[in-house]
This record gives C-alpha cells, structure tokens and sequence, in this order.
C-alpha cells in the first residue's frame, strides 16, 4: 500500500514520508479504507527502496474496503475514463493541495476515540434527503499522489485540480513537460516534469542541483545545456533532506533497472516551480513537498 491513515492524526501519509520521521512508530498507522492494522516497511533511511504499508499475513482488509476496487480503478483507467469513480474515491485523484504549516499534535499514549477508528473512507455522510453523499475527492498534503494521478488516468486530465500558485485549474493545463527543442521560456508556475537524467543530483553550496534529461541538444544528439531543478534545501532538516535525495535516488534506479529490462517505465521529475528569471535553464524548489519522483509510463491519448 502507498499510504495509510495516521491513527492518531487522521491524516492520510504518503510511504515517501516515513523517510522524514525520526521515529517511526511501527504500531501506529491503519488502512485508510477499513481501518485493520497496517504496518510500515522499508522506511529506515539508508534503505533505497520507496516506503510503503502492509497488511499483515493472513489478515484480509474488511468487506466494505475499498483497497481492492482502486487497484481495478486504476487498471481500467489505463484503457479509458473512469471519472465516475474517481469522483467518488477520496484518494486515487486529489482535488487539491493543501500545504499544512504543522500536523497536529495528539499523544501517542493516548488511545484513538471511537470516532477516530471508523473509517473516513467507508462512512458517507447523509445528505438532506436520506441518502448517503457519495464519498468525494480529497486534498493532498504533497504533489506526489497528484501526480500519481497524471500519470494513472490519461483519459480524465480534465477533472479539476487547485494547487497554490498555479493558474491552471485542471490536471491536463496545470501540468507542463520539459522538452528536448531547447530552452524555453514560461511566463508562470506550472506543474513542471521531466524525465530524470541519469547523473546523480549533486549538492553544490546551498542547492540540490537536479539534472534533466531535457533542454537543448546538439546536432549529434548530445544534451548540451539541460533544464535543472535547483533545490534551495540550507534551512530543511535533515530528515526532509533524506526525503528528497532518497526518492530521487530510487527512482533514478528504478528508470536504470527499467531500461535494462527493455520496459517503458521512464523516471520522472515533478516539480511546482517558476522558472529563474536570470538562468532560464533552472527552476528553482524551496518546499520539499513541492517536488517528487515516480516510476510511469506518460501516454497522452487523444481524446
């Protein structure tokens, strides 16, 4: 499982974010859809293989989960337009991106109340007639599971999305690919991505500076003047700096493994940036929520 719900917090956490906890409580994390005990795994720091949750063995997520119905969701999505149901699925398709100053604080002595340990997921609220409310989309505290959704559902591009700073107001004119036709010059804030070059990102002063494989090219197909996102991370902890390098680290070797078994998974950087009004071949990243790496294949059907 990608994400889970923090027993104590109620908020949904991304596998990614197990990287930035000094401690990671093993007890303390449900299935966002049923609520059964999930456990973290692959989350120690030196690890170099993405976080994520697991049930336990010979435990199944309850009758009402929606776990499984999201994993056929996102396998048809693929094919067509599942809008229906993303409409109705808090998770697969985020609305927005909601950047929280702090998560809330709750003892983690303290039992979760009664209210807390039902389900979010499987709980509609009623509306003025009677009926239960379907469930509807959700915010996302990080770009990385909008993005995920960019590049899951090709055919529903056109359902809406908000995210600080950017204009665009759905996912196909929020997003924006760096190509390889030189170095151009964009007016605002997009969702900007590309494919990550195959050099490590490398630490220079204050910066994280993060190669891509796109810019200019020369006549003999050589990458002379690459787009690059730099990482302004002097203030960040520790722990949000092994976030980010970590993840940049696995997908880089997750694109090279992919290459080698001759698939068409691409590594892919995704960042909210504005481009340098000085150096236009930089975008430049101050919030490590703002930037994130998924293994995909991009298709852009015509619709």
């Amino acid at each position: 499982m990608e994400s889970a719900r923090d027993k104590y917090t109620r908020e949904m956490v991304e596998g990614e974010d197990l990287w930035m906890l000094p401690q990671v409580d093993k007890y303390g994390y449900e299935c966002g859809g049923c609520g059964i005990q999930v456990f973290p795994a692959s989350y120690e720091q030196s690890n170099l293989q993405r976080p994520h949750f697991r049930k336990p063995q010979k435990t199944s997520h309850k009758e009402n989960c929606d776990i499984d119905g999201d994993e056929k969701t996102v396998a048809r999505g693929k094919k067509g337009s599942v809008r229906n149901e993303l409409e109705t699925s808090p998770d697969l398709s985020p609305s927005r991106l909601t950047l929280r100053d702090e998560r809330p604080i709750v003892d983690p002595e303290r039992p979760p109340a009664s209210e807390q340990t039902s389900s979010a997921r499987a709980t509609a609220r009623l509306g003025d007639d009677g009926r239960a409310r379907a469930k509807g989309r959700r915010a996302a505290n990080s770009i990385r599971p909008i993005c995920r959704a960019f590049v899951r559902f090709p055919f529903d591009r056109q359902m809406s999305l908000d995210v600080p700073g950017v204009e665009e107001k759905t996912y196909l004119q929020a997003f924006k690919k760096l190509r390889g036709e030189g170095i151009e010059t964009f007016s605002r804030a997009r969702i900007f991505y590309a494919e990550l070059a195959w050099a490590k990102p490398q630490e220079e002063g204050e910066f994280l500076v993060i190669p891509l494989s796109a810019g200019e090219w020369s006549k003999d197909k050589k990458l002379v003047r690459p787009y690059k996102v730099r990482v302004a991370w002097s203030q960040w902890s520790r722990y949000k700096k092994t976030m980010v390098s970590n993840e940049l680290e696995v997908v880089r070797l997750e694109g090279i493994a992919a290459k080698k078994k001759d698939e068409k998974h691409r590594p892919y950087v995704f960042f909210v940036a504005e481009q340098d009004s000085n150096e236009p071949a930089f975008f430049n990243v101050s919030d490590h929520r703002l930037i994130c790496g998924v293994l995909g294949t991009i298709s852009y059907p015509k619709l």
